[in-house]
């Protein structure tokens, strides 16, 4: 059974450690990829319309789409961390959450969305911050229906002296992360 893996890559930089670990997942994952970037992708914040609040849709036609289609098996986290959090487009992204909150709160019928499993690549320089990223990432997968990727994240944390495309336990970590999402 092929499996469909949304890959969100967080970071502006094309040739950048993050880079390194989703080509090296992009070349050992099998079945079908769809890679968006938070930079590139044409993704525009919530702007508080709240026409989700009657309607549990977002107003706005964009990227966000490939996103709201819910037509993926696997779902994967790849950024680096920013001041001890995810960077400013990703959590601009994740702004667009909104349908989802409003359905579970105002309009009290939660948006069904198929269980998916979750990764992550998380990339960040050697002073610890990669653990304060934490409660957005948990939000990102949980309004995804993805999980599992605690147990399943590939960490290069200390890209500020060793390159990602250098750190060998990163590299061994996204071989382990491409065979468990090509699980069924």
């Amino acid at each position: 059974m092929s499996r469909k893996t949304l890959i969100v890559n967080a970071s502006p930089r094309v040739n950048g450690d993050t880079a390194t670990l989703v080509a090296e997942l992009r070349r050992t994952l099998q079945g079908e990829v769809v890679e968006l970037s938070a930079y590139r992708a044409h993704i525009a914040p919530c702007v508080d319309c709240r026409r989700c609040w009657t309607t549990a849709q977002c107003a706005v036609e964009d990227d966000m789409r490939v996103i709201y289609s819910d037509d993926f098996d696997n779902v994967v986290l790849a950024t680096p961390v920013y001041y001890c959090t995810l960077p400013g487009p990703m959590l601009s992204l994740m702004s667009r959450f909104q349908p989802q909150h409003a359905a579970t709160f105002f309009l009290k019928k939660p948006i069904k969305l198929k269980p998916k499993k979750a990764g992550l690549i998380l990339v960040a320089g050697g002073k610890g911050n990669e653990a304060e990223a934490t409660h957005h990432i948990r939000v990102f997968f949980k309004m995804l229906n993805a999980n599992g990727y605690e147990d399943h994240a590939v960490l290069s944390a200390r890209t500020d002296t060793i390159p990602a495309a250098q750190d060998a336990s990163a590299l061994r970590d996204v071989h382990h992360l491409a065979s468990w999402l090509a699980e069924a």
